[in-house]
């Protein structure tokens, strides 16, 4: 039932970065070759593992691991575990020569509590790692930070960072914590003042004392500099010194086929007039580069449409891609599209006449319909197609079915009744946080059409054991159009008619006699496509914990 639940949580930047940059240093058309990092015992070493992983809950992009693989031929990758207790882990890509660190999402349901061991397998090289799975009641763990309230004790600081490029698995931040009670956490971390990067990590103790936790790195660091990163739990700080280095000085190369047309050029991605574009619409142009550096390159606009990119260089041939921006004009083929460096060529793109939605609905149900969506910068991994109908509780409902790299996964379930939209779903579906140890399945009303902006409603209130059962919650949603008629760029394209509707989520545990609001979620949908993006959003802690965006979609 927890369909989208399985996409939500996403660092997008940080996974698409990491894979353009191998790819503008190989022709990665072949598979690579190489073997795991691992001690003697034949345990992956080094590995990171992030998420909580509970029993009963769908895995997110918030649980993964990372391993390294040290590559002896560059190309590409399919890394896969095996799969233990309801769920597994894997990854496809490229990598460059040497040192690689993958990130492995997770996939699937831990069916039960304990200690899984997972086989990873890379050609013919196997490692194994550890996940533990809590039993119910696990509660928050009680720690302390080395060196809190100064110096963050026993830290070490991992990658390199470079102003204007995006950090990747391999920037990490591992600090050291006393832990006087086991259970799960949360670390966050960032520089003061902001300079456009941060770390986090979470996950389970399950031992008490002093022990070793790797935070990992998101964003694009701004400024060149000494940043003083700030680490954080509930009741202690430290901080640690991450040097920020000025951005590599240009590289110097030259475009294939220059002054004239350009040579072996790839462009990928459907083009049409009326529709922007997205970061599927690329351009691949082969390079010879005799200076190794950096490049940020743009072309001119034609026919409403621009390319550009950024990234450094290796010596030698090689390839770059520039990525569109814009809405196309007309329909029709251009040749005239010109890389702004002294030594330019040509590149020509053709473009589709428009197409119009023939359907009118915001959550379109008709048969063989499918959206696919971006789990961390990997697109249409996630892959939902309707197929057909169910009675539950006297409503027919459409279902959607969700596959995961062409492998179902997981069922959703969905009515239309005049203007309100209608899901059968386990009751605590619309909360990326909280649980019940039981959950029923309820009917909820989550979206309204052909209504105005602050229109307000109310779920009923679902009640129920959770974590050790003793405790007792009740569950209910508050749903507000927030905007009736908006517009919205997901992945680089432009949506109209779009209506925004958010959930904000309340929560009441006994003996508590009033409820408290913890998350307020955002959903977009846009009318004859359906839904195009969520985002999950902590008030507590005043951060966004997930977002998902559509990447392709096909409504009939």
């Amino acid at each position: 039932m927890r369909m989208l639940k399985s996409i939500i949580f996403a660092a997008a930047t940080l996974v698409a970065f990491v894979s353009c940059q191998k790819e503008l240093k190989f022709d990665n058309s072949g598979a690579s070759s190489g073997t795991f990092k691992k001690d003697g015992g034949g345990d992956c070493a080094p590995i990171t593992v992030n998420g909580i992983f509970k029993k009963d809950s769908v895995l997110t992009t918030a649980n993964f691991v990372d391993v390294q693989i040290s590559v002896s031929y560059p190309g590409t990758f399919d890394i896969k575990s095996d799969s233990v207790n309801g769920y597994s882990f894997s990854k496809t890509g490229s990598v460059v020569l040497g040192l690689n660190t993958i990130r492995l999402y997770a996939i699937g349901k831990p069916l039960a509590a304990g200690t899984n061991i997972f086989t990873i397998t890379y050609g013919t090289s196997t490692c194994t790692f550890a996940i533990t799975v809590p039993g119910p009641g696990v509660v928050p763990a009680v720690f302390t930070l080395s060196g809190s309230p100064a110096a963050c004790i026993n830290a070490t600081v991992g990658g390199v960072y470079t102003v204007n490029t995006a950090l990747a698995p391999s920037n990490t931040l591992t600090i050291e914590v006393d832990v006087t009670t086991t259970g799960t956490y949360v670390i966050a971390a960032s520089p003061v003042p902001t300079n456009g990067f941060a770390f986090t990590g979470s996950g389970t103790f399950t031992s008490l004392g002093k022990q070793l936790v790797t935070l990992t790195g998101t964003g694009t660091p701004q400024r060149a500099e000494v940043s003083a990163v700030n680490v954080t739990n509930i009741s202690s700080t430290c901080n640690i010194p991450v040097t920020v280095q000025p951005a590599a000085p240009p590289a110097v190369f030259t475009l294939d086929g220059a002054p004239a047309t350009c040579t072996g050029f790839t462009v990928a991605g459907v083009y049409t007039a009326g529709s922007a574009a997205s970061a599927g619409n690329t351009v691949k142009l082969n390079v010879t580069v005799t200076t190794v550096g950096s490049y940020n390159i743009t072309t001119n606009t034609v026919n409403g449409i621009s390319f550009s990119g950024t990234g450094t260089l290796a010596l030698g041939a090689q390839t770059i891609i520039l990525t569109a921006t814009g809405i196309p004009t007309v329909a029709g083929t251009f040749n005239t599209f010109k890389p702004n460096i002294a030594t330019t060529c040509d590149f020509a793109v053709t473009f589709l006449p428009a197409t119009v939605p023939l359907n009118g609905d915001y959550f379109p149900l008709t048969n063989n319909s499918w959206w696919s969506y971006d789990i961390v910068g990997d697109p249409d991994t996630i892959y939902n197609v309707v197929y057909g109908t169910k009675v539950y509780n006297g409503n027919t409902y459409t279902e959607v079915e969700q596959q995961y790299s062409s492998v179902p996964v997981d069922t959703g379930h969905y009515r239309k009744s005049g203007n309100n939209y209608f899901q059968w779903v386990i009751s605590d579906w619309y909360s990326a946080q909280f649980a019940f140890d039981n959950p029923v399945v309820v009917d909820i009303n989550f979206l309204k059409e052909n209504t105005a902006t602050g229109t307000t409603w109310q779920s009923a209130t679902y009640s129920g054991p959770f974590g050790t059962g003793a405790a007792n919650a009740d569950l209910r949603y508050d749903f507000k159009i927030e905007n009736a008629n908006t517009s919205i760029v997901v992945n680089g394209k432009s949506y109209t008619n779009v209506i925004y509707v958010s959930v904000t989520v309340q929560l009441k545990i006994a003996p508590s006699p009033v409820f408290t609001a913890f998350e307020k979620n955002d959903f977009y949908y846009a009318k004859g496509i359906g839904l195009i993006k969520v985002k999950y959003n902590d008030l507590l802690g005043g951060m966004v914990i997930g977002e998902v965006g559509i990447r392709n979609y096909k409504v009939n």
